[in-house]
C-alpha cells in the first residue's frame, strides 16, 4: 500500500481521537483523557513487538532521548487536551501546524538549517490561515483576528503544544535512530504513562462527573484511536520520505474542523475550514518542498 494512503489514515484516525477526546473532556480531567491515550496503545504495541521479535538493539543516546522526549511529551499531550477542553476543536486543532514554523526557527539554530524562499512562502500561507480562522472579528480592526488568536486560550495553549512539538520531533529523531519505530513509540507510551499516572496522583483533579459506560468506552476510543494513527503512521514513515508524510498526516487538521461542525455543531465551519486549508497547503510546501 501506497505509504500516501497509509499517511491519510493515520490522519483519519488521529482527527478521531481529537473528536472523542473533545467528547470525552466534557466529563473527564485533561490528565484522564492523556492517560487513556498513551495507555491504549501499549498492550497492541507490545504484542507487535513481542510476536515480531522487533526488540532492537539501543544505541547509546536511546536513554536521554527518551527521558527527555517523554517529558516534553508529557506536557505537550497535556496541554494540548486542556486546549481542547478550553475551545471548539475546529478552532484549536488548526494551530498544531505551526510546529513546521518553529521547526524553521530552532532548525538554524541546532544544525544550521537555512529558511528557502519556498519555506516563506509555507509559512505565510499558515500564518494567513491563523488569520482565516478568526476572520469574523475583522469588524473590530484589521488585526483583530491575530489578536483573537492570544486571547483565546485553546489556540494559546496549542501554540505552545506546537513549539514543543517543534523540540521532541529531534528527540524522537534521535530514538528511533537508536532503537526502531516501533519501539520507539512504545517507549515514548510507557514513559508517557508513567507521567500521567504521576500527574493524576499528584496534580489537584477538577470536579467532575464520575466515569460511567459512555465515559470509559469515549476513553478507550481516544485509546484506540491513537494506537491505529501510530502504527499506520510508522508504516508509512518506513515507506515514504519523512517530510511529505508528516504533510499529508497534517490533513487531520481538516478533518477536525469537519467533525467539530457535523459531530459538536460548532460555527463558523465556512471561515475555519478556509483557515485549515490554507494552513495545510503551507505544510505540504513546506513538506513536499524538503524532499526534492
Amino acid at each position: 500500500m501506497s505509504w500516501m494512503y497509509l499517511a491519510l489514515v493515520a490522519a483519519i484516525s488521529e482527527s478521531l481521537k481529537d473528536l472523542f477526546s473533545k467528547q470525552g473532556l466534557q466529563s473527564v480531567s485533561p490528565q484522564l483523557a492523556a492517560l487513556a491515550a498513551c495507555a491504549t496503545p501499549i498492550p497492541l504495541l507490545l504484542s507487535i513487538v513481542l510476536f515480531t521479535d522487533s526488540v532492537p538493539l539501543l544505541g547509546p543516546r536511546y536513554g536521554w532521548a527518551l527521558l527527555i522526549g517523554g517529558t516534553l511529551n508529557v506536557l505537550a499531550m497535556f496541554q494540548f487536551m486542556r486546549a481542547l477542553q478550553a475551545s471548539d476543536m475546529s478552532l484549536a486543532i488548526p494551530f498544531v501546524s505551526f510546529t513546521p514554523i518553529f521547526l524553521l526557527i530552532t532548525s538554524p539554530l541546532l544544525v544550521g538549517d537555512v529558511p528557502t524562499t519556498q519555506d516563506i512562502v509555507g509559512i505565510v500561507c499558515i500564518v494567513s490561515g491563523s488569520y482565516v480562522l478568526q476572520i469574523q472579528s475583522v469588524h473590530r480592526g484589521l488585526l483583530a483576528p491575530l489578536v483573537e488568536v492570544f486571547r483565546e486560550p485553546g489556540p494559546r495553549r496549542m501554540l505552545s503544544v506546537a513549539f514543543i512539538y517543534s523540540l521532541t520531533s529531534n528527540f524522537d529523531k534521535i530514538g528511533v535512530q537508536n532503537s526502531s519505530p516501533l519501539f520507539w513509540s512504545l517507549s515514548i507510551a510507557s514513559v508517557m504513562t508513567i507521567g500521567f499516572l504521576l500527574l493524576f496522583r499528584f496534580l489537584p483533579q477538577q470536579t467532575i462527573a464520575a466515569p460511567r459506560s459512555r465515559t470509559i468506552g469515549m476513553l478507550l476510543l481516544i485509546g484506540l484511536f491513537q494506537a491505529i494513527g501510530l502504527l499506520v503512521h510508522n508504516t508509512a514513515l518506513s515507506l515514504g520520505p519523512v517530510p511529505s508524510v508528516i504533510a499529508v498526516k497534517r490533513s487531520s487538521i481538516l478533518f477536525a474542523v469537519i467533525w467539530g461542525f457535523v459531530f459538536l455543531k460548532e460555527r463558523h465551519v465556512r471561515e475555519r475550514l478556509a483557515g485549515a486549508l490554507l494552513m495545510v497547503i503551507g505544510i505540504g510546501i513546506l513538506g513536499f518542498g524538503q524532499t526534492e
